[in-house]
């Protein structure tokens, strides 16, 4: 499904959709809270990608890009994902992406702010719900896989809630290895290491 890239198009586009990040999440109020706070890490990441196409370093600022796509996705940020898509396909194509970071930069802000006043009138509760008892590493690791094929964002906060019963399920070392990569936000590479475990 291609990203709209008119200026009305995406203008329409919400800001920040909690019920359907919620939905994404299967109502857990405590992981996409956790989600939203997390979001404050890529508060600098089109400044970031500024200084890497400045510099002349277009893959890095792919990179960059791509993530922030990612992130913003997680948190169910359609008018973020959309910009964050374009730029990234641009910069794919190696077509000119500058003029295309002020109104994501604005975005970005006014999503960060958005992100502040959700949560302020929605926090979350103040403990976690425990994992279940029954929960089999087995199940999670084939949920993760489907996740991942999907390129869905809730493969990053089931990876982080069950990371420990996923080390012991595959091993500590080729969990960190998959860890990491689903932290990257690198689901191909996250799945083809997990392949020969399922």
């Amino acid at each position: 499904m291609g990203l709209p890239n008119d200026q009305a198009g995406i203008a329409s586009l919400p800001l920040l959709d909690p019920q359907r990040g919620l939905a994404r999440l299967l109502g857990d109020h405590q992981v996409y809270a956790n989600v939203l706070r997390r979001f404050a890490g890529y508060a600098t990441s089109v400044e970031e990608a500024a200084a890497q196409l400045a510099a002349g370093e277009r893959d890095a600022a792919h990179r960059t890009l791509h993530t922030l796509k990612g992130a913003a996705g997680l948190v169910s940020a359609p008018r973020l994902y959309t910009l964050a898509g374009n730029a990234e396909a641009a910069a794919e194509r190696g077509e000119p992406v500058e003029h295309m970071l002020p109104p994501l930069q604005e975005t970005l802000q006014a999503l960060l702010a958005a992100i502040a006043e959700e949560l302020e009138r929605n926090p979350p509760p103040l403990q976690a719900p425990a994992a279940p008892e029954q929960s089999d590493g087995t199940v999670l690791l084939l949920e993760l896989a489907r996740l991942l094929d999907e390129g869905n964002g809730s493969a990053v906060d089931l990876a982080t809630r069950y990371a420990p019963l996923l080390a012991e399920t595959i091993g500590a070392r080729l969990w960190d290895d998959v860890a990491i990569a689903v932290d990257n936000y690198d689901f191909d590479r996250a799945l083809e290491l997990l392949r020969p475990a399922l």
